[in-house]
């Protein structure tokens, strides 16, 4: 009996996704293809697909820089130096455009974050790149990827080596990629990856163990780094630390223990003497520790500068890219709130701080009184909650990686605040009211003239008419300009036309001048544009990086962050009429976002991050806003102007040039499919329980996996289930057909693993017969609306005790009424009246904005909504006509970050049997009574819900939540004499998962005829 349940568990979810897979009638969220990879540049071992027009010499010239890139670096990694191994395959790249064309691809399937720069697939081993990157950047990155390449070449583990069981943890792939990437073409940047390793490496209790690193307790991407790198300083074998365990079978704490004879112990057994000596190395030996101590503190104050933090009193969370208001009391700037990333508003508290008892009375208004407490009232501007009206606020260092320059521009009348958020298919330009947060304006930038990608950096000009931004077409970043004011809202113009990586504009008061950061061969520094000439001037020079330039009120002095002279990002200031640069102290942290106060060159606002920020008696990593009042600058020279061009020579990758193939370019050719097939499971027998049966799946794809074929065949006795589709996507529009033969137990459908069957005499004892050919296409408007349509050509019958209800009279059952209730009869003329053939069309509309969240185990805050319309014209005696209409609503909303309150209402209406109907009391819908017991084809539901989690409760390490409820339902089927049957149910239960197996549960109390009465589930929330 077991075995038979699980048999039927196992055929009813094939059913299921079979189902499912058909994708009407659900939910969910939309890829949106926005453009395709239909080009290929295979080189000497790489088969690059792209999607760039070669014939503009600079996007085919970015090509070749990626080709150069990865044979360089693939000849130099496969070498003695590095893994001494040979790939023999070639290896697929995609390389993107954008990050937009990344994210829908079908390997990514519409949703990723901004700061995923690239990957590596395991399966088929597909990298995947993006051009949004400067040149230094977009190299070490790729560098990175060809790392894994070599790894999984190598050694890759299947799912239970890497998951279950690693030899080698998670964390070591990543940390050893970046070690070998950095090798060759090491970051240039201190904020990425390098500003993490110092603040740790500076405070040894701070710095992961072995134990926390194998845990996965640290970013893999700078902590785990940081153990080859020790290990090549100190004894010569971090290459090889990363190396040799792929190749041999052997855990690395007994290869860290063999190669240096026991002087760092195994640190897979104890890890002591390893820690120790790893600490000692970055905190002592690098001089870390020592520089933490001794360097300047952005609360200090001393020769150089008098400091203090201007973030709210109380605020725990990081701020970003802070703003200064027109009259210079206020900041904006971006941080966390209860809907996220958020911009907030609040006064900037005044330096001192004391007000004496008797003045603290007499001053009642407590915006006044924060200027003097520090304890500022913050302004949330932005709290919608995403993806309404916008997907997420673009953010550096929060949504996406550092660029340069700030996030946000306040005009100069003081009234608006613009910035960038994702809506639709990029950044686009959204300006708010500064008081109140309303949405004046979002611009897209879909012009065919101006389709601009990566938006970032706003700055008003001087009249708040046009806003400056550095944007990305074609690959190339250059300076645009957009006009707000009428009579030219939308109006563009490019500003700079150059291959430098133009970001972060910064316009002078006046509007005379734009000072920005463009790139200098591998580096990147200041540059001037005269906006009455159109004249360039460079205005820093060296191998060092320039970022985020703002401007004095005066016009005259550009206060901007530099790694000049130590690689950390310090405040730099640079006077223009004598170009005198005067450097100011070293934070530990670093120095990001400068700003100077209104009419004053001496004092300024910046970000720094912190290692000892507190919120009450927790001490933590913090990202902060401090003022500095300069008063001497730590070093001061004058710019001498000289020759363009600094970069990192690497000789591995710089003595020789590799030119693209011009005959390539010139006949392009057709990109293979590159067809990929699986399949398994394939049985064939024979036993005294089913007789012959067998049992067997399979599926192909392409190589951009746009293109998938599907198959399904189970056989056991009478049970038959054959399914083929294939789906198409490789455009916008997704088109599916398939054909299909069903023959089995009605109730598979509805098997449930604690309840089994459903309480339906009927449908418990009938067979469905069904052969169809399915067509199914869909368009999405945007991630969160689409439109479907599909048409169904099939014949379905039923056979109910193992007779064709064609050959049965429902006077039958009438004449058992002892036997069959009134719904058994319903039911039984349904499946009579559903025999037969339809050729059906269909229409649906889908809206889907739910939000998820781990707090609440599933839906956070949104709404869901589904229309659909299906008509099935009558063709003579055979082909049945019916209408029916199906319409379905959820909505959610969150109270507070763990409780939220639910909503969902459904309705199904159909002109005459068609074979869809809808089974009620169930985990799904109307809880508490009996399971099944209750079924129509003319619904009306609705379910109302409070979610919250319930303190101090857990079962086995595992936290409960509760719910309270109350369901309601009507139920019939169309043209019966029956009366239509009304149902209610109220009551509460909880959610949680049951130890050991983590299946998620619910235990429910309904109320009924004065009882409360229990039931189990094995579900989550809908």
């Amino acid at each position: 009996m077991f075995r038979k349940s699980c048999l039927i568990l196992l055929l009813s979810t094939f059913y299921f996704l079979l189902s499912a897979s058909s994708v009407h009638a659900q939910f969910g969220k939309n890829n949106v293809r926005y453009g395709q990879l239909d080009k290929v540049y295979p080189s000497f071992r790489f088969d690059i697909r792209h999607n760039l027009d070669t014939e503009d010499p600079r996007q085919m010239e970015y090509l070749r820089q990626v080709v150069d890139n990865l044979e360089r670096a693939r000849d130099w990694m496969g070498g003695p130096a590095v893994f001494n191994h040979n790939i023999e395959k070639r290896i697929p790249v995609f390389f993107y455009k954008t990050h937009t064309d990344m994210e829908s691809s079908n390997l990514v399937g519409g949703f990723l974050p901004e700061g995923v720069g690239a990957f590596v697939e395991s399966e088929r081993r597909r990298m995947v790149l993006k051009a949004d990157f400067s040149k230094p950047l977009g190299r070490a990155i790729g560098v990175h990827e060809l790392v894994h390449e070599f790894q999984f070449d190598i050694y890759n583990p299947n799912l239970l080596q890497r998951n279950v069981i690693p030899r080698l943890p998670n964390g070591w792939y990543e940390g050893c990629a970046e070690f070998i990437a950095g090798l060759y073409d090491p970051h240039t940047r201190d904020d990425i990856r390098r500003r993490e390793q110092r603040m740790y490496a500076s405070n040894p209790r701070l710095l992961p163990t072995w134990l926390g690193l194998n845990a996965g307790s640290a970013n893999p991407y700078t902590m785990w780094s940081m153990i080859p790198e020790f290990l090549e300083e100190k004894f010569s074998f971090g290459t090889e630390f990363c190396v040799e365990p792929l190749k041999n079978d052997v855990r690395l704490g007994e290869f860290v223990y063999d190669k240096v004879k026991g002087e760092l112990g195994n640190p897979d057994v104890n890890s002591e003497r390893f820690d120790q000596q790893h600490r000692h190395y970055w905190g002592t030996e690098k001089g870390y520790e020592v520089a933490r101590i001794n360097s300047s503190k952005p609360y200090d104050e001393n020769d150089y500068f008098k400091g203090r933090t201007v973030t709210p009193y109380g605020h725990p969370y990081p701020m970003f890219s802070p703003i200064l208001s027109a009259d210079g009391r206020e900041i904006a700037a971006f941080s966390i709130q209860d809907n996220g990333v958020a911009l907030i508003r609040y006064l900037i508290s005044q330096e001192g701080g004391y007000l004496s008892k008797e003045d603290r009375e007499k001053i009642k208004d407590k915006n006044l009184l924060s200027q003097f407490s520090n304890s500022s009232l913050i302004k949330n501007l932005t709290p919608q909650l995403p993806p309404v009206p916008w997907e997420y606020i673009v953010v550096q260092g929060l949504e996406t990686w550092p660029f340069n320059g700030f996030d946000a521009a306040w005009s100069h009348d003081g009234k608006k605040i613009a910035f960038f958020a994702r809506i639709n298919r990029d950044h686009a330009l959204v300006i708010i009211d500064a008081e109140t947060g309303k949405i004046i304006r979002k611009i897209e930038f879909e012009d065919p003239e101006f389709r601009l990608d990566q938006a970032f950096s706003p700055s008003f000009n001087a009249d708040d008419c046009w806003i400056y931004f550095s944007a990305a077409k074609n690959i190339q970043r250059d300076i645009y300009a957009v006009s707000i004011c009428d009579p030219h809202i939308g109006r563009m113009i490019q500003v700079t036309d150059d291959e430098r990586f133009d970001t972060a504009p910064s316009v002078s008061s006046d509007g005379s001048k734009i000072v920005y950061v463009g790139s200098d061969d591998d580096f990147q520094h200041l540059f001037l544009y005269d906006v009455r000439r159109g004249e360039i001037e460079q205005l820093t020079f060296g191998s060092f990086n320039d970022s985020s330039p703002s401007w004095s009120d005066d016009g005259t002095t550009i206060v901007y962050t530099s790694e000049e002279n130590g690689l950390v990002w310090k405040i730099n200031t640079l006077d223009l009429a004598t170009l005198t640069v005067k450097q100011w102290p070293e934070l530990m942290g670093g120095a990001y976002t400068p700003m100077f106060a209104r009419r004053t060159m001496d004092t300024v606002y910046y970000v720094t991050f912190r290692d000892d920020d507190q919120f009450q008696d927790q001490i933590y990593f913090n990202f902060e806003v401090f003022e500095a009042k300069l008063k001497k600058p730590v070093r001061q020279y004058t710019v001498a102007k000289k020759e363009a061009g600094s970069f990192v020579f690497n000789p591995n990758r710089d003595l020789f040039r590799i030119n693209l193939d011009s005959n390539q370019l010139l006949n392009p050719k057709k990109p293979p499919e590159d067809w990929a097939c699986g399949g398994g499971n394939i049985q064939v027998g024979v036993n005294t329980y089913y007789g012959m049966f067998g049992q067997s799946y399979f599926g192909c794809s392409n190589i951009l996996e746009t293109k998938h074929h599907r198959g399904l065949v189970a056989l056991y006795g009478n049970f038959r289930l054959i399914d083929y589709s294939y789906v198409n996507q490789e455009k916008r529009t997704t088109w599916v057909w398939g054909i299909h033969q069903y023959q089995l137990p009605l109730y598979y459908q509805f098997y449930d693993a604690v309840h089994r069957y459903p309480r339906q005499n009927i449908l418990n004892n009938t067979w469905m017969k069904e052969l169809s050919l399915d067509l199914f296409t869909q368009y999405p408007l945007d991630k969160f609306n689409r439109w479907e349509l599909f048409s169904k050509l099939g014949h379905r019958s039923y056979n109910v005790f193992g007779y064709d209800t064609a050959d049965l009279d429902a006077g039958i059952l009438d004449e058992a009424d002892d036997v069959f209730t009134d719904q058994d009869v319903q039911l039984f003329k349904f499946m009579k009246n559903s025999n037969g053939s339809n050729l059906s069309f269909g229409a649906a509309y889908v809206r889907d904005t739910v939000l998820f969240s781990g707090n609440t185990w599933g839906p956070f805050h949104g709404n869901a909504f589904r229309a659909q319309v299906e008509f099935a014209p009558p063709l003579g005696e055979e082909f049945q006509g019916f209408t029916s209409v199906n319409v379905s609503a959820r909505t959610y909303r969150h109270l507070g970050s763990s409780s939220l309150l639910a909503g969902r209402v459904e309705v199904m209406t159909s002109t005459r049997a068609n074979g869809d109907f809808i089974l009620l009391c169930g985990p799904d819908r109307l809880r508490g009574c009996e399971y099944g017991s209750i079924v129509g084809n003319q619904i009306g539901y609705v379910s109302g819900e409070l979610r919250f989690p319930v303190p101090w409760t857990y079962v086995l390490g595992t936290p409960v939540r509760g719910f309270l409820f109350g369901d309601a339902a009507y139920t019939g089927f169309n043209d019966e004499r029956f009366s239509v049957r009304k149902i209610k149910t109220y009551g509460f239960g909880f959610q949680y998962f049951i130890p050991l197996i983590g299946l998620p549960a619910q235990s429910v109390w309904n109320r009924e005829n004065g009882k409360w009465n229990p039931t189990f589930y094995i579900t989550l929330h809908w």
